[in-house]
C-alpha cells in the first residue's frame, strides 16, 4: 500500500478518538449542566429503574486509535 495512503488512512482512524477525549475533558471541565447531560448520555445509559450500562465506544476509539497508530507509525519507515 502506498504510504501516503497508509497516513491518511491512519490519521482518518485517529481523529474520532481524539475527539472524544476533548469532549470527556470538556464534560469534566463544564459547569454547563446541559453540556454535561448530553456528553453523559452517550457514555452510559439507564435500563428503567434496575440500573445502567456501559456503552461500547470507548472500546470501539481505543482499537481505533490503535490501528491508526500504527498505519502512521509504518508509514514513516
Amino acid at each position: 500500500m502506498n504510504k501516503t495512503i497508509e497516513k491518511i488512512l491512519g490519521w482518518m482512524l485517529l481523529t474520532p478518538p481524539l475527539i472524544s477525549v476533548f469532549m470527556f475533558l470538556a464534560q469534566l471541565i463544564s459547569k454547563d449542566k446541559m453540556l454535561r447531560k448530553f456528553l453523559y448520555t452517550i457514555w452510559t445509559g439507564e435500563h428503567g429503574d434496575t440500573g445502567g450500562y456501559t456503552s461500547a465506544l470507548p472500546l470501539y476509539f481505543g482499537l481505533m486509535a490503535i490501528a491508526g497508530a500504527y498505519l502512521i507509525k509504518d508509514s514513516n519507515k
